[in-house]
């Protein structure tokens, strides 16, 4: 059980603040505090960086009697005068955290690190919160000037954050993807663009550790960051990338690389991929046959309700806007129905299929369908996917709601809402 004594105590009211002995007579300054990222939800406090005669000097925690708001006093009447070196895995809260960046992982943004909290936690000196209010730059400019009194600034608890740390010399620490993993890839490629491009390396480097994950934040990142991080990987690891994204994704992000990388690129894809996205890369983006996934669930118009059912668990890889409507094919393999997946779900699973269909004929999209065509289309049935079908009737992709959605948002709404936020 976690037990906090005594009040948050702010990192800027110990920078920088008076260092003495245990009889109270001044020593020197210290000049940062000296934590360990990796240990548990809330770091230890395992030193400080002092300034005694000009000279700077490590001294661990254990020899620290009392840490305070204006002073920290050591405990016991010897001091081992060891220079101060970075140990792997050491962050200094002042020069590594203090005033940077880093990400608030339960909103889903950037926010400042004005100020860092700490408070003793079972008789230890532990992080545990940052500051992002503007109060804390007061407090980072006039050391030790905040105001005295408790501490009621708005804190985000440190469980909840991850630090950029690629900048700490001690060690080349890695962005962990354990709390990334609790926000949705739009939220993380929000924060991708609203970071630096250092930063935003170091977010996409901890995110290939989960290759789905990984391509599905680069689908939802704005062309301009796709190229920008695109380019800085070679030929094989940008067709990983591409490889494990939508085929209508993969296509139209193809389509922006250079001309001299998108054949290589393409041959590196698995047999699967570059297959679909060659056949989307046949049609206009801007038409049905552009915008559409060609996955999609069908079964044969005689089939029963039991078998279509099956076909969808069989699926595991579509997404559920595509496999939420379920199409039916004539022994031409042409398009005969539509149904959607509800629709299956309360029917009897031993009736035959056909007898769910309301409409006899299967309202559809065309592949040269604009998009003033799509949107009429679904609107007017109030679909939330539509099959395309080229020429001689065969269904050869499907365009989902949330397709028709991003093809119709301008450009430059797709990142109003900036990912960093401040008081």
């Amino acid at each position: 059980m976690t037990t906090v004594q005594g009040d948050l105590l702010p990192a800027t009211r110990v920078i920088h603040a008076p260092l003495v002995d245990s009889r109270g007579e001044g020593l020197g300054r210290v000049d940062d505090l000296i934590v360990r990222l990796a240990d548990g939800d809330y770091p230890p406090v395992t030193g400080i960086k002092a300034n005694i005669g000009g000279r700077q000097l490590f001294v661990p925690v254990e020899r620290l009697g009392s840490v305070g708001p204006g002073k920290v006093q050591l405990a016991g009447d010897t001091l081992n005068l060891a220079r101060f070196e970075r140990r792997p895995g050491e962050v200094l809260l002042g020069e590594d955290v203090l005033g940077r960046r880093l990400i608030d992982v339960s909103a889903g943004r950037l926010v400042h690190a004005h100020d860092v909290e700490l408070a003793c936690v079972d008789g230890w000196w532990r992080l545990v919160g940052v500051d992002p209010s503007r109060r804390g730059v007061f407090a980072r400019l006039f050391s030790g000037g905040a105001a005295e009194g408790p501490h009621r600034a708005r804190v985000i608890d440190w469980s909840d954050v991850e630090p950029f740390v690629g900048h700490v010399p001690s060690a080349r620490l890695l962005l962990p993807l354990r709390r990334l993993r609790r926000l949705h890839p739009a939220q993380i490629a929000d924060i991708v663009e609203g970071a630096s491009h250092d930063e935003g390396e170091e977010i996409l480097t901890a995110v290939e550790a989960d290759p789905e994950l990984e391509a599905d934040v680069f689908e939802e990142l704005d062309t301009h960051h796709q190229i920008e991080f695109l380019d800085s990987k070679p030929d094989e690891e940008a067709a990983e990338i591409l490889g494990e994204m939508d085929p209508d994704a993969a296509a139209d992000l193809l389509t922006e690389l250079d001309q001299d990388r998108r054949r290589p690129i393409l041959e590196l894809l698995p047999a699967e991929q570059q297959r679909k996205v060659l056949s989307l890369l046949a049609y206009n983006p801007t038409t049905a046959g552009g915008m559409m996934t060609p996955d999609f669930v069908s079964v044969p118009v005689d089939a029963t309700v039991a078998a279509g059912l099956e076909q969808v668990r069989n699926a595991v890889d579509l997404p559920w806007q595509t496999a939420s409507m379920v199409f039916l094919t004539d022994a031409d393999g042409r398009l005969a129905g539509s149904i959607p997946l509800v629709d299956l779900v309360r029917a009897d699973q031993n009736g035959a299929i056909r007898a769910v269909l309301d409409e006899p004929l299967a309202v559809h999209l065309n592949a040269d369908d604009d998009l003033a065509d799509v949107a009429l289309t679904m609107a007017d049935y109030n679909l939330t996917a539509a099959p395309v079908i080229d020429g001689e009737g065969h269904v050869v992709g499907v365009v989902t709601a949330d397709d028709l959605i991003q093809a119709m948002v301008p450009k430059d709404w797709r990142r109003r809402q900036v990912a960093e936020s401040e008081d």
